[in-house]
């Protein structure tokens, strides 16, 4: 299986976060996909390829250019500058000035845990550049592929950031395949993909399936609601499954299933993408669904058994001593 990644993803260092008001050392770091790629190395069926960088036409598609212009300016903060977005404006219809400072970076971001660094846009192109080649190798030659995204991506809307993600990976990957037919866009990370959704949700050309965690006690809590199902063109196109923490494997597999079985019988897509989160993994630090690594292998085989091209897009995921075997376990299944 190829391997999409940009060794150039790890020159994003984030050191700590703030969640509910308490300071924890910063769960989105590069020793995430530096576990993933020895497991993948160690296995010997992957190939590990970096992506030429996606024309900026990509991220346009999916991504208001003044957000992009926003992103791209971080470059000239100082190394040692970090921007902490954490003030926010209660109407979206104000105009914004200057947004990477301190006081306005707000304007583009809806959390208090994902700052901007000089480094923030390279790697944010590097991951997005790996989710974009992974879809033109699956355009071109329909074989399941694998994008290693960090920054992951599936928080990022059209113009704002949060959850770690300022690109929506996945969102550019599947944009670009719905040029070519139908997309179902599954979703398994434990936190809404409130991002993704909003991108699509008018949109009836991208089909998005979500399990989550039930937003009304989990991050990122206003979205990921069952009756959330899209609007216009999109109506119908959304389908929202959150689900109780703790509900164990048993559970999570009955509700994966009935999803994306409606999802299939709903729309009939030329393509899969899959917005692959393992913080559903058992003890991982923010996700609580309590997977194994032997259940992911399972979720593997229904995703393949699902008899459609597929690409597969790194998400969350945070108990980083188990990742590399979990994403392994998960991988394997296609091969």
């Amino acid at each position: 299986m190829k391997v999409f990644y940009d060794p150039v993803q790890k020159t994003h260092v984030l050191s700590h976060e703030i969640i509910a008001g308490k300071r924890f050392r910063h769960h989105e770091r590069r020793a995430r996909i530096d576990i993933i790629r020895r497991h993948l190395r160690a296995n010997g069926q992957f190939k590990f390829i970096v992506p030429e960088a996606l024309p900026m036409e990509a991220v346009l598609a999916v991504h208001d250019e003044a957000y992009v212009r926003f992103l791209e300016s971080s470059q000239m903060l100082s190394k040692d500058e970090v921007i902490w977005p954490y003030v926010f404006p209660c109407d979206r219809r104000v105009p914004v000035y200057e947004p990477v400072t301190v006081f306005t970076a707000g304007y583009y971001c809806f959390d208090v845990g994902t700052p901007i660094m000089s480094d923030t846009w390279q790697a944010a192109i590097a991951a997005a550049s790996g989710a974009y080649a992974a879809a033109q190798h699956l355009k071109k030659t329909g074989e399941v592929c694998y994008a290693l995204a960090r920054p992951p991506g599936h928080h990022a809307a059209a113009a704002l950031f949060g959850g770690y993600c300022y690109l929506n990976n996945a969102a550019i990957a599947a944009q670009y395949l719905s040029q070519y037919g139908k997309v179902l866009l599954i979703d398994f990370d434990y936190h809404h993909g409130n991002g993704t959704q909003s991108i699509f949700y008018d949109n009836s050309d991208v089909f998005y399936v979500s399990l989550h965690g039930n937003p009304a006690i989990e991050y990122p809590y206003f979205t990921g609601y069952s009756h959330e199902t899209g609007i216009d063109d999109g109506a119908g196109y959304t389908l929202n499954c959150p689900l109780e923490p703790h509900c164990g494997p048993e559970e999570y597999f009955e509700a994966f299933k009935t999803s994306i079985d409606t999802a299939m019988k709903k729309t009939d897509p030329k393509f899969i993408v899959c917005s692959c989160g393992f913080d559903v993994a058992d003890q991982d630090p923010l996700g609580h669904f309590g997977l194994l690594p032997e259940n992911f292998h399972s979720l593997g085989q229904i995703i393949r058994s699902l008899n459609k091209p597929t690409m597969l897009v790194q998400e969350g995921g945070y108990l980083v001593e188990r990742l590399g075997l979990n994403v392994e376990s998960f991988l394997t299944a296609f091969l």
